[in-house]
């Protein structure tokens, strides 16, 4: 008689799981793809501000689809996990890869909301749009 380890999940669990999952990550393509077609409706203006908003909306937009996925990322490895060890292993690399994630993701917006800064400095400054001499 072979006794199964009490913290093994049963593969039909495991299944359902990872086809709940499947469907949701469908059911967001869909929402991410809209989002990056509204987000992408500034491009064409020729307003500093107005593009600085469009810049911003994307790159949130990007960071949203960017932590989602690695959200759906665990979620399967959850699904599929065995053990009470798997799940604890799938959720600490998740920890660790949204913390340098979030770090890279704050730079990027920093570095991004400086530039905005620094035009819209030049702006007041010389009275002038942005690289405009």
């Amino acid at each position: 008689m072979t006794t199964k380890n009490p913290f093994e999940v049963p593969t039909e669990m495991r299944d359902l799981a990872s086809r709940s999952v499947e469907q949701a990550r469908k059911a967001f393509e869909t929402f991410i793809g809209a989002a990056h077609k509204s987000a992408t409706m500034g491009d064409s203006t020729s307003n500093p501000v107005q593009q600085g908003i469009a810049d911003a909306t994307k790159r949130t937009v990007a960071f949203a689809e960017t932590n989602v996925k690695a959200a759906f990322e665990l979620a399967e490895r959850l699904a599929q996990a065995k053990t009470v060890e798997d799940i604890m292993k799938a959720q600490g690399d998740f920890l660790q890869n949204q913390a340098k994630n979030l770090q890279a993701q704050v730079q990027e917006a920093g570095a991004a909301m400086q530039k905005q800064f620094a035009g819209a400095a030049e702006v007041v400054q010389n009275g002038k749009k942005p690289g405009k001499k």
